[in-house]
């Protein structure tokens, strides 16, 4: 019998996605541990990226990382669709200069994965001034999670950079 590998990839698509989903409800029980906020907006801008230099569209790593973020968002208590807002603003304004500015792969990974926690904070501020609502506060966590977001997206992301 010949052995498919169509099953192994949705198994391993499978356990990866639930063991995700068991993680972001751990981030609700210890509020050290990183959403992974950071690493997922730095992975939509560099598929998007591929997807522009490739003219090919990964739909389901696509669906994928805008799951995940509703998942983030709605455990945080953060606005829906505040990381899309700021996601589609980012991409079309400060990718291409970022990538211009910065020589370092490295460093344009740490500034996405930072532009990302700080740029869906001011977002969900702004969005809380709009409706009239108290703003969400920062603490110290956000370095925390900016710092272990940036070292696994270096780790993950760095041959992958446009």
């Amino acid at each position: 019998m010949r052995r498919d590998r169509a099953y192994l990839f949705s198994l391993k698509t499978f356990f990866l996605i639930g063991a995700l989903v068991l993680y972001q409800f751990s981030t609700s029980l210890y509020p050290v541990l990183s959403p992974l906020l950071g690493l997922f907006f730095c992975y939509g801008i560099i598929l998007k990226e591929w997807e522009v230099k490739t003219l090919k569209t990964d739909s389901l790593q696509r669906y994928f990382i805008l799951s995940y973020v509703v998942l983030v968002e709605l455990n945080k208590g953060f606005f829906l669709f505040s990381t899309l807002i700021f996601f589609l603003f980012f991409y079309a304004m400060v990718v291409d200069w970022m990538k211009h500015v910065f020589k370092c792969q490295s460093c344009i990974l740490a500034v996405f994965v930072t532009s990302g926690y700080i740029g869906v904070y001011f977002t969900n501020n702004l969005l809380a001034y709009i409706m009239n609502m108290p703003f969400y506060p920062i603490s110290w966590e956000y370095g925390v999670y900016i710092l272990t977001d940036t070292i696994i997206a270096i780790v993950l992301f760095r041959d992958k950079i446009l």
